[in-house]
């Protein structure tokens, strides 16, 4: 019967695993080819520990970030439009432009929400009228938010 033991991946694509994860191979492939070329080491009992401890704690980080995501994402979605009241000259055009830090202002007053500029995609507003905006949450994650820009009447 073969006997394998356990071994610590240090580098990449062995077996089409990660830089890192503990794996089991035969003796004969570990101390013969993996170990002496470096690609691996003996996972003792401290290691395997300390690597699934890691690996613990990057999984409870994932959690509370998808949590957050979630979280923000509900919030938005209960954000149906944004009016913005600017100051308008002929032809229905606003004085200046509708910025991304107009959008930020008014979701932190009325959301307590806490979103970079650089999150949101506007496109260049100078006009009275509804605009849709993007927040990019996450790299595949955004939510449409409509804008409605309306004359202040000063």
């Amino acid at each position: 019967m073969k006997r394998k033991i356990k071994i610590i991946l240090t580098s990449h694509n062995i077996n089409n695993n990660p830089k890192g994860s503990i794996i089991k191979v035969s003796k004969g492939y570990a101390f013969n080819y993996l170990i002496p070329k470096k690609n691996a080491e003996i996972g003792t009992k401290k290691k395997v520990k300390h690597i699934t401890m890691f690996e613990n704690i990057q999984k409870k980080k994932q959690e509370i970030n998808e949590r957050r995501t979630k979280e923000i994402t509900e919030k938005i979605k209960k954000i149906s439009k944004i009016s913005l009241y600017k100051k308008t000259g002929e032809n229905d055009l606003i004085f200046g432009s509708v910025t991304e830090k107009d959008i930020l202002k008014w979701i932190s007053v009325h959301t307590n929400l806490k979103i970079n500029k650089e999150q949101i995609k506007l496109l260049d507003i100078k006009a009275v009228g509804k605009i849709n905006a993007k927040i990019q949450l996450k790299q595949n994650l955004s939510e449409n938010i409509q804008i409605n820009i309306l004359p202040a009447n000063i």
